[in-house]
């Protein structure tokens, strides 16, 4: 039986190198129809047929508050008493039209902006930047940062993959509007990168951005789940969108099985001439692709600036580290954790990361999320360490006084 409400927020499956691990969705579902959608490869049986169907759960609203109202305590309860900021859009969009057709967002907008909630949304919805009952709530709020993910100039190409998302035009046009607002800034999200239909226009969205106010980019290139059936039904469009074979592009160009990730080598033009438009126009840049991760202007990939109170405790920041100073030791980053040694990491509310399978949970069975992390920074063999994730920048060296690895950073990867 499926709850009449969404369980949110959740861990975020990237925690252990995300600067904004608790993440919200006011709804279970999205009413785009986005082909390259990575919330498709997280649901299996009823709820991937409930997903494809557009069915809709809201979160209940007293829920959530519950969780602000009680806390340090629960399990997000020391994150929010943290003042930590929240990531809003992460398996649906905060703006798309079912927040128009049932406005469950705008009242925990309210709430939310009551409680002083540090928030960075993630969307491509344009209609709430011209609705004064959002816009109310937005204007000169330094804590709030919005996102707009654009990842294409192409207005037919766009038509093709974004199914039902305004044009980039308008994206942009919403895009200037926030920015004009004095909220917490705006990033252009050019995520995900897609081969083909990302490029050629890569350039001048990155120039557009700038002049429509984004003070950030911040990229990442799709990664394709071979194995997901869903997408294999709409793999022939995105590749004619793109005007190449995706699923071959894919298989040759990737090192891994399963979920496919472009190599560092095939990806560096692309993310060369990124970093050169967005320095061009002063923008900071970011990449939340494993591969140039270094090339982040902090530890936030997602776009906030260092003063933000994001998760400073965790791989990226400890790459950026020793990027610095030649090294990283668990210690520099180990007070970000301590918050989550308060509960099993097999128990992390909605993440599959130490979950994913029977043998994955039994393997972090009796560890608190603390120590998992833990396990994960010590273990270079494992594909969740810092060494394996990002692909050899950070190299186990030595270990300290404590038993725990100290990475270098090996410039030559990079």
């Amino acid at each position: 039986m499926v709850d009449k409400f969404y369980p949110s927020p959740r861990w975020s499956y990237e925690l252990l190198d995300c600067s904004l691990p608790m993440t919200f969705d006011q709804y279970s579902n999205c009413s785009y129809d986005c082909l390259y959608c990575f919330a498709q490869y997280q649901r299996n049986g009823d709820l991937a047929a409930r997903h494809a169907a557009k069915a809709v759960r809201p979160v209940g609203i007293d829920r959530v508050k519950h969780l602000w109202d009680r806390a340090p305590g629960g399990q997000f309860g020391p994150y929010i008493a943290s003042g930590r900021t929240m990531q809003w859009g992460g398996m649906a969009d905060p703006f798309c039209n079912f927040e128009r057709r049932f406005g469950t967002g705008l009242e925990l907008l309210r709430f939310f902006k009551e409680r002083g909630q540090s928030i960075c949304f993630s969307t491509k919805g344009t209609w709430w930047t011209r609705d004064e009952r959002y816009v109310e709530l937005f204007r000169d709020n330094p804590r709030w940062n919005v996102k707009f993910s654009i990842i294409t100039l192409d207005r037919e190409k766009a038509r093709v993959v974004e199914r039902k998302v305004p044009s980039p035009a308008a994206r942009l046009r919403a895009m200037e509007r926030v920015a004009k607002m004095n909220t917490g800034g705006v990033t252009l999200r050019l995520r995900p990168f897609l081969v083909g239909v990302s490029n050629p226009s890569h350039v001048d969205l990155i120039r557009a951005a700038a002049d429509a106010g984004a003070t950030a980019v911040s990229t990442e290139f799709w990664c394709m789940e071979r194995r997901s059936m869903s997408l294999r039904k709409k793999l022939p469009a995105m590749s004619r969108a793109a005007g190449v074979d995706l699923f071959r592009l894919y298989t040759e160009q990737s090192k891994r099985h399963g979920l496919l990730r472009l190599n560092r080598n095939f990806k560096r033009p692309f993310v060369d001439e990124m970093e050169a438009a967005a320095r061009e126009r002063g923008l900071r840049f970011y990449v939340s692709d494993y591969d140039f991760k270094e090339r982040c202007d902090n530890g936030c990939c997602c776009g906030l600036p260092e003063d933000w109170p994001y998760q400073h405790g965790q791989f990226t920041h400890a790459l950026l580290l020793a990027k610095r100073t030649g090294e990283a030791r668990w210690s520099d980053i180990a007070d970000g954790f301590k918050d989550w040694g308060q509960f099993q990491a097999a128990n992390a509310i909605q993440c599959q990361l130490f979950s994913s399978s029977s043998e994955r949970r039994a393997g972090f069975i009796g560890m608190s999320m603390y120590e998992a992390v833990r396990w994960c920074w010590n273990n270079p063999k494992s594909g969740n360490s810092p060494y394996q994730m990002f692909d050899g920048v950070m190299r186990p060296d030595r270990l300290d006084e404590e038993g725990n690895v100290v990475y270098v950073y090996d410039p030559a990867r990079t």
